[in-house]
């Protein structure tokens, strides 16, 4: 069986539950599903799937084993990673023609520094999954250049750990519109970035204004075409060249 989706990730704060919220909501001509692997979250908006929390979670691991946040977090990942069956079943009650979004947590090292996450994307190719990852970045980064690039080279560190289809997407582009922040993002680096990350094949630089739905449809078109879902596999390539061209 194949089934297709996306990894969620980004600093915390990004906006990755709202992203899978909204996607949800509006389905975007398949039935999204969401599954939530952040054993931390207090609230989830979205209808959920499956919840890391039913397995795991990052309050009872802080009390009864004495772990801060940082540390609970890693043991509950671990803790999830050793339950194969657990997961196994979770996913069997997803249909194959569900789009599945996966929710991920916030903590860096998570994607950056060990190899939890690749090992969790690698069960999921084996379990017949073709996902990508989305690395959301909050656009208003972009009003510290040392911040943004930091950002940014930190998503790509992600990707190349993950082994999968990725993409780096700026998200909020509405406060990106404003003559102040058209002036800094033209001063910084972002150009080379994206450059250097499309070319040497591991991502793309992608813009997202998740309160306009033509926006959230060009997303998907390129991330559909990277995973090759649906029928219509063939790249608008004038939606997404560099984000500049859309100012």
């Amino acid at each position: 069986m194949q089934y297709y989706g996306q990894l969620i990730i980004g600093p915390a704060g990004s906006g990755k539950t709202s992203y899978c919220n909204i996607l949800q909501e509006g389905s975007f001509k398949r039935n999204i599903e969401v599954v939530n692997l952040d054993p931390a979250v207090d609230f989830i908006p979205y209808k959920c799937a499956v919840d890391i929390r039913e397995l795991i979670c990052l309050s009872d691991v802080m009390e009864e084993l004495g772990y801060g946040p940082n540390g609970g977090l890693v043991y509950c990942m671990e803790y999830l990673l050793q339950n194969w069956n657990w997961k196994q079943e979770q996913l069997n009650n997803i249909a194959q023609d569900d789009y599945v979004l996966f929710d991920c947590p916030g903590q860096i090292e998570l994607y950056s520094h060990i190899d939890m996450m690749r090992k969790l994307t690698q069960f999921l190719v084996y379990s017949g999954f073709s996902i990508s990852s989305v690395y959301l970045v909050d656009i208003n980064f972009i009003e510290d250049d040392a911040k943004f690039l930091s950002g940014l080279l930190i998503a790509l560190s992600a990707s190349m750990t993950l082994e999968l289809p990725a993409f780096t997407v700026l998200q909020s582009v509405t406060l990106f519109k404003t003559k102040r922040n058209q002036e800094i993002y033209k001063a910084s680096q972002i150009q080379l970035i994206n450059e250097l990350v499309t070319n040497i094949g591991i991502g793309r630089l992608l813009y997202l204004d998740i309160s306009d739905d033509e926006s959230i449809d060009n997303l998907l078109g390129e991330i559909d075409y990277a995973i090759q879902f649906g029928d219509n596999l063939e790249r608008d390539d004038k939606s997404y060249d560099h984000p500049e061209q859309q100012l």
